[in-house]
């Protein structure tokens, strides 16, 4: 049985910030998925997924994750994953290559940055 898992959403004019917590595995995996789908669909152009307070990142959440930037990339959005690069969830994005696809940012304001950098674009 999974350990508890949750993802909190919060609204800017500018982008859609989930927040999660706990393991994301393959029993929570579909509340990741719902959640990314729900912050696509309801029209920000940005979504950042804050997975700070993340302690295991199965390889079902690396495929959500990179699901949910390939639907943003076809609809001209963007996603920000933020990952601190001492966690076993940054290990886990570096050791599948996923870095190479992901936008990543270490921290909260490093996120901020780059959407500003992106809707001054």
């Amino acid at each position: 049985m999974s350990t508890l898992f949750t993802v909190s959403v919060e609204q800017e004019p500018d982008r859609t910030t989930l927040h999660a917590s706990g393991e994301i595995d393959m029993g929570t995996v579909s509340t990741l998925a719902d959640a990314l789908d729900t912050a696509q669909e309801s029209g920000s152009a940005v979504v950042v997924v804050d997975l700070t307070e993340v302690t295991f990142l199965a390889s079902a959440g690396l495929a959500a994750l990179v699901a949910a930037d390939q639907r943003a990339r076809t609809t001209g959005g963007a996603l920000v994953v933020v990952s601190p690069p001492a966690g076993a969830v940054h290990r886990a994005i570096t050791v599948s290559s996923l870095d190479r696809v992901l936008t990543l940012a270490e921290d909260a304001v490093t996120a901020d940055r780059q959407v500003r950098e992106r809707r001054d674009t």
